[in-house]
């Protein structure tokens, strides 16, 4: 029977030993063991109570379109846990030093209530026309990949890069919309396009199918005590694992027919098949002696560094009602923030009564200057821009900073290519895989799906050559 070692306990590398260890029970494995360089579990995800606020340092939520994440909690006995967002979930647009409301039914780019869409002040008459050439502008039918803000100025105009992709882009991948790709982050709107010819024709063609269903009664769900329950039910499950926290491996060496983990603490691991659920940088370095081809796919993906600033605040001290989830700022604004959360809106429970609780985020592709700062200084930054915006009265109660360096992938024009690459590469060294936000997705549900496929993987591993 094989022996397994998994390398990162973050969501992936956890999912991927959840998976492995019930590959021992069934004989498939004979021993399992998680190396973590830090001393906890869990990776990003980190919530921690201070002060009475329950405050997520990285990751809030998981979307439920994608099933996986509300699958793995509920496998791990978290069902009666899951919460729902608050109402109301208006999302707003920083255009122009103003919050203006996101339009209903705009969250997919294109207008599918035309009423709150030509209402908004967030456009002009002729940027709102301007989205209507979606209908006649030509498709692009020669399959090649293109950056995202070009997709989406060619189909609906350099407003709706501006105040809506390029916004979104900053807010979940910290990336540029001029340089991620289309494929590798929204591929629905690639293939809208091949199939339907326009946007606006495949919105009303799934119209007519009807509604997709999920079984959920909101597209994000979190867990009551924060993201931190499901990091802490996944490690108390494993009790079969051999968990090594807080120890880096530093080398991945060739050993009779498998590999050797050589750790920090003069210790030595082998196994016959490796999954690497490392951010794609720490993989690159783990494979350069051992696989040329993968390390230089790997390393070929390039990582942003953010922060995410938490302030806790008296509900009296904040003059803004504070009516929906938050909001995102659009391109050119030039804030240091790209987005703030209006935590204790969103969510119940996640301050004490009487206050407000938001987070905001700093740092993407190219704006990484404010991450120089220090902590103090970050946290003055961002209240300076805030004030006016939120009409801040006194001084937070709780501020927190939390530093994410190197952490977010940007998946640039050309991913997809880089990843087969990977994948055709990692064939010459039979047993190791790499799986991890780094290559198909960033969020909980891709994270733990990547996990999961490579421990099958890694218990039916192709014969070697």
């Amino acid at each position: 029977m094989r022996r397994i070692a998994v390398v990162g306990g973050g969501i992936t590398g956890l999912a991927a030993s959840l998976a492995l260890q019930g590959g021992m029970a069934a004989g498939r494995a004979a021993s399992v063991t998680l190396i973590e360089a830090a001393p906890r579990l869990g990776g990003k995800i980190l919530t921690e109570r201070i002060g009475g606020f329950l405050i997520e340092g990285g990751p809030d939520s998981f979307l439920t379109v994608k099933p996986q994440a509300v699958q793995f909690a509920r496998a791990l006995g978290l069902t009666a846990r899951l919460v729902p967002t608050l109402h109301p979930r208006h999302i707003f647009i920083l255009h122009r030093g103003r919050l203006h409301p996101m339009p209903d039914g705009l969250t997919s780019l294109v207008p599918q209530r035309l009423g709150p869409f030509l209402r908004s002040g967030l456009f002009s008459a002729w940027e709102k026309a301007r989205f209507g050439f979606d209908l006649i502008v030509p498709s692009n039918r020669n399959g090649a990949d293109e950056a995202i803000g070009a997709f989406v100025r060619r189909r609906l105009g350099p407003a709706a890069v501006e105040r809506l992709a390029g916004p979104l882009l900053a807010g979940v991948h910290a990336g540029d919309v001029e340089t991620l790709s289309l494929r590798a982050t929204f591929p629905t709107l690639a293939e809208a396009e091949r199939r339907h010819g326009s946007l606006t024709r495949a919105i009303l063609a799934r119209r007519r199918s009807g509604p997709p269903a999920n079984g959920e009664a909101t597209m994000f769900m979190t867990l009551a005590g924060g993201l931190q329950e499901i990091v802490d039910r996944a490690a108390a499950a494993l009790t079969s694992v051999a968990v090594r926290t807080g120890t880096r491996v530093l080398a991945l060496e060739p050993a009779r027919g498998a590999y050797r983990l050589v750790l920090d603490r003069g210790q030595e691991v082998e196994a016959d098949g490796v999954i690497l659920a490392t951010p794609a940088h720490v993989t690159a370095a783990l494979l350069r002696d051992l696989n040329r081809a993968a390390s230089h796919a790997a390393e070929g993906i390039p990582y942003v560094s953010t922060a995410v600033v938490a302030l806790g605040f008296r509900r009296a001290d904040v003059g803004h009602p504070l009516a929906g989830h938050g909001y995102l700022v659009a391109s050119g604004e030039g804030t240091q923030h790209t987005a703030c959360t209006w935590v204790s809106s969103k969510w119940p429970d996640r301050a004490p009564a009487d206050h407000v609780l938001l987070r905001c985020f700093v740092g993407r592709a190219g704006r990484q200057q404010a991450l120089d700062l220090a902590d103090d200084a970050l946290i003055r930054a961002v209240l300076a821009e805030l004030s006016p915006l939120l009409v801040l009265r006194g001084e937070p109660v709780v501020a927190r900073v939390y530093r994410w360096p190197a952490s977010m992938p940007q998946y640039t024009v050309g991913h997809l290519d880089r990843l087969r690459t990977l994948r055709d590469a990692l064939t010459g060294t039979p047993g190791l895989i790499a799986a991890g936000g780094g290559y198909e997705g960033v969020g909980l549900p891709d994270c733990i799906r990547q996990g999961q496929e490579a421990a099958a993987a890694a218990l039916d591993p192709a014969p070697r050559p």
